[in-house]
């Protein structure tokens, strides 16, 4: 099978690609210029030079795929806000209108919870029909959720897409990457307070939701989405579990939503001039006002995907980013 891949040299990206290497199947993997191809090149897969924004770019690589995976997002919290909306929403429209015009055979969006802006207010698990929260707490609920639509849009012209929607996201080989950098920041005793800790989320391994990525290109039916959310814990609960695995002492501030984000007004000037990012980001703060907790049996009964719990996931997590 001939998969087309944006996002390659990213996060997932990279797990997927050597997952479907391992299992014989031919990746044509889109990368930036400034990207390092040097994993992709020695696990065998072919490397395109392109960009999501380039509708043009990815032509070539793109022509007689069976599936277009379509992984590519600009998640950079505080990052150039336009930059994330030519990514996730443009570089969208791009794929799946291109992938519709050359006659792909599927198409796998692989979307985040946070199109749903956060799961219920009562703390309750989200699924796949709950309506969308609104207003979007970041910039990246929003462009994900646009990018989604213009994805569904060509879907109703008969492009058979699928699209998996993951949790926070953990685990090796990235270290700043997905719900990785939080996890790294409690290692390292950097994170100065816990804030939201009465709020719930949904943690999932990435080799857990990568097998999953491969169980709907193997058994699902077009059409059909999935959320892969895997275990929910309280962020205090997720703050506990990580301390007492890597020896260490847990923040001593647990701070409410209003009071961190007056810290992080009052502290930016403090960071800026130092050259540094400060670890109070406005919209991340906004997102912790909501819970992100979410079902996925969906995917469990349909496909037979099992994730693993956090009690089996987290200790390699931690001892690799203690690394």
């Amino acid at each position: 099978m001939r998969v087309f891949l944006t996002g390659a040299s990213g996060y997932i990206g990279a797990v997927l690609s050597h997952r479907l290497i391992a299992a014989d199947h031919e990746v044509r993997a889109l990368i930036r210029p400034s990207s390092d191809r040097r994993a992709l090149d020695e696990m065998g897969a072919s490397c395109f030079i392109g960009d999501v924004t380039d509708r043009y770019s990815m032509r070539e690589a793109m022509s007689g795929a069976d599936w277009v995976v379509h992984a590519a997002a600009d998640l950079e919290f505080g990052g150039p806000r336009e930059r994330m909306r030519r990514v996730n929403v443009d570089g969208a429209e791009n794929v799946a209108s291109l992938a519709y015009k050359l006659g792909v055979g599927r198409f796998l969006s692989v979307s985040s919870v946070a199109v749903f802006g956060g799961s219920p207010e009562d703390g309750s698990a989200g699924t796949e029909d709950s309506p969308a929260l609104e207003p979007m707490p970041s910039l990246y609920s929003e462009t994900k959720r646009e990018g989604e639509r213009a994805i569904k849009g060509w879907a109703e012209r008969g492009l058979l897409v699928n699209t998996v929607y993951p949790s926070l996201v953990y685990g090796p080989p990235a270290k700043r990457s997905g719900a990785n950098a939080l996890l790294r920041a409690i290692v390292k005793g950097r994170m100065p307070a816990v804030v939201g800790a009465d709020r719930k989320a949904s943690w999932v391994h990435v080799d857990d939701l990568v097998a999953g990525l491969m169980k709907v290109m193997e058994k699902a039916r077009a059409g059909e989405d999935y959320l892969m959310a895997g275990e929910v814990v309280t962020v205090a609960e997720a703050v506990a579990r990580v301390t007492r695995l890597a020896g260490v002492k847990p923040p001593r501030w647990r701070l409410p939503i209003g009071a961190a984000k007056l810290l992080a007004t009052l502290s930016r000037p403090y960071f800026a001039m130092r050259g540094l990012r400060s670890p109070f980001v406005p919209e991340q703060l906004e997102s912790l006002r909501r819970h992100w907790h979410f079902d996925d049996a969906k995917a469990r009964r349909e496909l037979d995907w099992t994730p693993r719990s956090l009690a089996e996931g987290l200790p390699g997590a931690v001892e690799f980013l203690q690394r």
